[in-house]
């Protein structure tokens, strides 16, 4: 059994470094930054839009920013469309423009806007495309409001809160009789598990589509970022894992149980990936392997934060890869994270292994 929670509000890297002395000065700094960012959006947005939000994802929303980091942003709509959300739209891509950032990629996804209803009610259906999933998870994984406060009951905060209990209303685990054990949110698992696979496959559609341009620094990011946004996501639901704070009471009714689950999964959907990892790591006593991820991590971070490799990687024609020391470097530290994550899942006896096992493949 586990006793595994999050609070939202800690910085659990920043204690960790201070209990261990460890030193990650650009992974301090990229947060330091990604929440100045934040702040100057917040006032240059000037508040609410009605009943929607501006939010935020990549790593201005994961604390991550460095050289270079651009702004994924879309107008998250909680009501009846209506022809000013696309006025607003076109507002807010100003504000931030005038603001000195640049716009989002030119895949659709960011820049625009998404509609609660489609996030919440196609989930698993006909209509839940690609699109749909993404923004979905990405909104559980990486996601900040910039026009409210996470105290605030906006736009973003209803949403989010749907999607959880969407999920966990959907999923017959949490309707079956009660016994002493916590269970898992499959229907959950099983859209994270398809967003990275949705990932892996759009890394190549984007390959096939844009001819090969800046490769190098998307597969690297993959590797990386990407991959720890996915292991964010299992963590998440692993939390549930024989979690003895999540154990259903006896006569406790299933409303009240999806309840009190929704608000133990929101508060992780409210933290960072590398905050969940580093909480998840240490309440499961496996701190060596979290200080050796966040050394990689650094390194990592170190070098998205250098423009000139930044630059280097975007120009990097792909048949070049190969033969290239500086994505060559990226790629070996993607390997040793890859490695880590290897024995923290599969090889180190542990309820995460024991996790995996269970509920990783079948």
């Amino acid at each position: 059994m586990i006793e595994l929670s999050i609070d939202a509000s800690v910085d659990y890297v920043a204690r960790f470094s201070g209990v261990t002395k460890l030193e990650i000065p650009t992974i301090t700094a990229a947060r330091a930054n990604a929440l100045l960012v934040q702040d100057k959006l917040r006032k240059a947005l000037h508040g609410k839009v009605g009943d929607a939000d501006v939010v935020a994802f990549g790593s201005l929303a994961r604390l991550e920013w460095t050289s270079g980091s651009d702004i994924d942003w879309t107008l998250l709509v909680d009501g009846i469309a209506d022809a000013e959300h696309r006025a607003s739209t076109r507002r807010i891509a100003g504000s931030i423009a005038t603001a000195g950032y640049p716009p989002p990629g030119s895949e659709g996804i960011f820049g625009n806007m998404a509609f609660s209803h489609e996030l919440v009610h196609h989930i698993g259906g006909q209509a839940d495309s690609n699109r749909n999933t993404t923004q979905r998870i990405l909104l559980l994984l990486e996601a900040v409001p910039l026009t409210t406060n996470l105290d605030d009951i906006g736009a973003y905060e209803r949403t989010v809160r749907q999607i959880l209990k969407r999920y966990l209303l959907s999923d017959s685990n949490f309707h079956s009789a009660s016994d002493s054990n916590s269970r898992i949110p499959r229907f959950l698992l099983n859209d994270i598990v398809r967003y990275w696979r949705t990932m892996c496959v759009d890394f190549a559609y984007k390959d096939w589509e844009q001819a090969g341009k800046k490769w190098a620094i998307r597969n690297i990011k993959l590797r990386t970022s990407r991959k720890l946004l996915f292991v964010a996501g299992l963590m998440m639901v692993f939390s549930c894992h024989k979690n003895r704070l999540l154990s259903r009471m006896q006569h406790e009714d299933a409303s009240d149980y999806v309840l009190r689950l929704q608000d133990h999964l929101l508060d992780f959907v409210h933290s960072t990936p590398i905050n969940i990892l580093v909480c998840t790591l240490n309440s499961i006593n496996l701190g060596d392997e979290c200080e050796e991820f966040l050394i990689l991590y650094e390194q990592f971070l170190y070098e998205l934060d250098d423009m000139e490799v930044r630059k280097h990687l975007n120009a990097l024609k792909e048949e070049d890869v190969y033969q290239d020391p500086v994505f060559l470097r990226c790629r070996a530290l993607s390997h040793k994270i890859q490695a880590i994550l290897r024995r923290i899942f599969f090889e180190i006896e542990s309820p995460l292994r024991e996790f995996t096992f269970e509920y990783g493949v079948f």
